[in-house]
């Protein structure tokens, strides 16, 4: 037995299976338009465990997802996009950075990103949060990262590898091609120094306790109690150096209730997941089921017994369907 695979092509945007059949496609993960440089698009997809792999040839097209869409859609994993050919330039809305061939640019998609693809041969890799952190910590610190040729090479060519043999490999080699991916995406991402970072400067001092503190909250994050003194006690740093910390996103008391909302929503994506919502809102560290409540609304859109049961109509919707869109979307929303 082989992995799951499907392929795209499309080469003229009003063809019937054209742009708008690609916009689909992609409708429930990413916003895509064209930029009128003679669209283009093929690539196939394999489905690995816990992981989707695509090679892709694109022209003319932009992918965006703005803070909207990154609270709508609850995405939770990470992307990365090797350049073997071609342009590529991406990164956070209004900082976006050239791509070299041989470079590898992260995304991570709790946060909003674009990017643009003209003659580019992409190879991509969704992966889920949860094996890579098992290794790192701090991992949404490198949201619109580079990975140059020299540090992520290893990386680079396992997703290469990957992306060639998957038509041939069985699901128990799948498994632990995977596992190899995240391991070695991990090391690379520890290895700060081969990405460019200082270790001397303040910057990077900065980035280092925001990343303690970070894995400080996550082993914390049931207790309803945690708050910026208990967090800047256990960091072993001032309450004043914790608050620097977290100031780009709206204090430490914000990213804290993030972080459970985070965490909350997703337990409500896991079809396993059976709990009361007032027992998993306990779990995440709210301290009653009505603060939950409109927390989650606030930040989502919807309470969270809404959010639960539209996925539960959204999954049902797409039971027995075998279209490329309901297949790729279930494919992503196993990665969380």
């Amino acid at each position: 037995m082989t992995l799951q695979s499907f392929s795209f092509a499309a080469q003229s945007p009003d063809a019937p299976d054209g742009f708008g059949t690609y916009h689909d496609l992609y409708a429930h993960g990413s916003d895509v338009a064209l930029t009128g440089e003679g669209f283009y698009a093929r690539f196939q997809a394999h489905r690995f465990p816990r992981m989707v792999v695509f090679d892709r040839h694109l022209n003319g097209l932009v992918h965006s997802r703005g803070a909207a869409r990154v609270r709508r859609d609850g995405f939770d994993h990470v992307n990365l996009h090797l350049l073997l050919a071609g342009r590529l330039s991406g990164g956070v809305p209004g900082d976006e950075v050239r791509v070299a061939p041989g470079e590898i640019l992260l995304f991570d998609t709790t946060r909003p990103q674009s990017s643009r693809a003209d003659h580019a041969h992409v190879v991509t890799v969704a992966l889920a949060r949860d094996p890579v952190e098992g290794s790192l910590r701090g991992l949404r610190g490198f949201h619109g990262t580079v990975l140059p040729e020299a540090s992520g090479g290893l990386v680079a060519d396992l997703m290469v590898s990957l992306a060639r043999r998957a038509s041939a490999m069985n699901p128990r080699a799948a498994a632990g091609a995977a596992r190899a991916l995240t391991t070695v995406l991990a090391a690379v991402l520890d290895d700060r120094t081969g990405l460019g970072f200082d270790p001397d400067t303040e910057a990077q001092l900065v980035l280092l306790r925001r990343e303690r503190a970070e894995a400080f909250i996550a082993t914390r994050l049931s207790d309803s109690t945690l708050d910026a003194e208990t967090i800047a006690r256990g960091v072993g740093v001032s309450r004043s150096v914790l608050y620097r910390s977290f100031s780009e996103d709206g204090g430490v008391a914000n990213v804290l209730r993030l972080r459970r909302l985070e965490s909350l929503r997703a337990c409500l994506r896991r079809p396993s997941e059976t709990r009361s919502i007032a027992a998993l809102a306990f779990a995440c560290g709210f301290g009653s089921e009505s603060h939950c409540n409109r927390a989650f609304h606030a930040a989502f859109g919807r309470p969270p017994g809404q959010f639960r049961a539209d996925l539960q109509r959204a999954r049902a919707s797409r039971a027995g369907i075998a279209d490329a869109r309901s297949q790729l979307a279930a494919w992503l929303c196993e990665l969380y």
